[in-house]
């Protein structure tokens, strides 16, 4: 896959306006929460099967991804096992494109992110920069590495990856030692800090699912 830096800038400033909203079901957000660690417990290792190829004025940069067909293969099984599923929406906005992605519970319970992001340079390039912010925020949201660490070959590759994301850090969070503990801090939450936490939330799921993997 070829991009510009001109689609990667533009979904840098999509993903930066992202509007991130839970809304609980009849019993809350705890079994939303409980469902989803579980879920999350048994997904299948991630293959990083696609190569992107970053051009810019300054130079250009690559990183390996696994795409959203690799993502929801390895995922979609578990989320089903536990009353939980994951769809997009892409709808138009007072002249923006919308990005709709939603996990809803078998209970009422969900958590959506939305993106919106407006149209500028030819549509091929438009086309590359909705595609790309579709699957990297189903990444997140599941909670899977799905990119490469921009820091494995010692650069600093603006744009990459995660570096599209600074997490706000939640000390609780940090501290926690298991999925289940940091699923019970967020779920503690106030809704707007939820919101505010959430991609330090997603960080940490994949730390300690790494942790605990390497320890097994």
């Amino acid at each position: 896959m070829h991009m510009d830096q001109s689609a990667v800038d533009a979904a840098r400033e999509a993903l930066a306006k992202a509007e991130t909203a839970l809304r609980p079901g009849p019993e809350g957000m705890g079994v939303f929460y409980a469902a989803f660690a579980k879920a999350q417990g048994a997904f299948q290792p991630i293959e990083k099967n696609k190569d992107v190829f970053i051009k810019s004025d300054k130079g250009s940069y690559s990183f390996k991804y696994a795409d959203l067909a690799e993502i929801r293969a390895k995922t979609t099984p578990a989320m089903s096992e536990n009353g939980l599923c994951l769809f997009q929406l892409v709808t138009e906005d007072n002249g923006a494109t919308c990005i709709r992605t939603i996990i809803g519970h078998a209970s009422g319970a969900e958590v959506e992110s939305t993106i919106h992001i407006n149209r500028q340079g030819d549509m091929k390039q438009f086309g590359a920069t909705v595609t790309y912010l579709r699957r990297y925020v189903v990444g997140p949201m599941l909670g899977v590495a799905a990119d490469d660490d921009i820091d494995e070959d010692g650069e600093d590759h603006a744009g990459a990856g995660s570096a599209l994301i600074s997490a706000a850090v939640h000390e609780g969070m940090r501290d926690a030692r298991s999925i289940g503990e940091l699923s019970k801090i967020m779920s503690g939450l106030p809704r707007e800090d939820r919101a505010k936490y959430n991609d330090y939330y997603t960080q940490r799921q994949q730390e300690l699912r790494a942790a605990t993997q390497e320890a097994a």
